[in-house]
């Protein structure tokens, strides 16, 4: 079976992608952008990519669809061309602008079209797929109302790393990375690859509020932009112990290290979390217009796996008295860690692969 897997922009789409691709072995094509996440990750995955000429519109300027249409139309015509060429048996649409024409390609060549949804809703380009569709995959047990018969719960595709992993073996790793000091219970804070501010401030406090908590440490993954300043404002920590960070390639060793996480609520994220069974604090990106972090958090809060604090309630003396209660509360947080591992979908991509079978025999 040769399949085609198009979907990038963010790292968002491509990771679970990348996942599925490991799934489905050999014979998978990519097809992307020259300039999203895709550029660089898929060749580092050691996966071919063919590109296309799309890009997105400014919904604040309606008239720029005009320009953008008329690149899209350039970009179903090239993917018509490389479908041809690679004649696959199956197209999967992940998400990202660069889905929908190499999706309106595939089903005018009569190539059979899956979709996957991250997201606890559909972005634009899976809601404009949707009808070439034969299945949809959605991450979220929530979503399938929206996506009806067509949809399938299978869950959002971590890297085979996380799936696989050996918790004494990656906490280990961890403890000698970040120089940490074992007894302590840790925090692991972080707010995407490229940090998040509201989270970063209110974290940074916590070198002043816990000066005197010789029993906790922080790990904290500022992202590259916020690292120096971050670092010059915990130096003087007091017995806390605080280790600042710009990016960590291994997040399986950061999590197992973890007793407790402070996050954001993206969707790649919130899977990490629950296959790697990691109680959290989740502090949604408020600014999404369907308020999409919000509802991820909402899940796991539900479902006991999370506290859920709002953006503009994150701050260092709020942070500071809920991380230091679950913390101190070892019963809490193994509840916490039994909901979330209740929740994870570590077979996620293989329930893609399967589906993607299905749809080619």
């Amino acid at each position: 079976m040769r399949v085609v897997i198009a979907g990038g922009g963010t790292a968002g789409h491509v990771n679970p992608a990348l996942a599925v691709a490991g799934a489905l072995g050999s014979d998978v094509v990519f097809m992307g952008t020259r300039t999203g996440s895709e550029a660089r990750l898929v060749p580092a995955a050691g996966w071919p990519l063919e590109t296309l000429d799309v890009r997105g519109f400014d919904r604040a300027r309606p008239w720029s669809i005009i320009g953008t249409a008329g690149v899209a139309a350039r970009a179903v015509l090239t993917a018509r061309r490389l479908l041809g060429a690679h004649r696959p048996d199956v197209v999967l649409g992940m998400g990202g602008y660069v889905s929908m024409p190499a999706c309106i390609a595939a089903r005018s060549l009569r190539i059979p079209v899956a979709l996957h949804e991250q997201n606890i809703v559909l972005g634009l380009a899976n809601r404009t797929c949707k009808p070439l569709a034969r299945r949809i995959a959605v991450s979220f047990e929530e979503t399938l109302a929206k996506v009806g018969r067509k949809g399938v719960y299978t869950g959002n595709p971590v890297r085979t790393d996380f799936v696989a992993a050996d918790p004494t073996d990656a906490r280990q790793r961890a403890i000698e990375a970040f120089g940490l000091e074992e007894g302590r219970k840790t925090l692991l804070v972080f707010g995407g690859s490229q940090g998040a501010q509201r989270i970063n401030e209110a974290a940074a406090g916590l070198a002043r509020v816990w000066r005197e908590a010789a029993d906790r440490q922080v790990v904290h993954i500022a992202g590259p932009r916020h690292e120096a300043n971050i670092r010059s404002r915990v130096e003087d920590s007091g017995d806390l112990v605080y280790r600042v960070v710009a990016y960590v390639q291994d997040m399986v060793a950061a999590y197992a290290a973890a007793d407790l996480v402070l996050c954001r609520g993206g969707a790649t994220t919130v899977a990490e979390l629950g296959v790697m069974g990691a109680p959290s604090i989740i502090v949604p990106y408020p600014h999404h217009r369907d308020r999409q972090q919000e509802r991820h958090g909402t899940v796991l809060q539900r479902a006991g796996a999370a506290v859920m604090v709002p953006d503009a309630d994150a701050t260092t003396d709020h942070i500071a008295e809920v991380a230091a209660r679950l913390l101190d509360d070892d019963g809490a947080r193994a509840k916490m860690r039994a909901a979330a591992l209740e929740l994870g979908r570590p077979d996620a991509a293989g329930h893609v692969a399967a589906l993607l079978q299905e749809i080619a025999a």
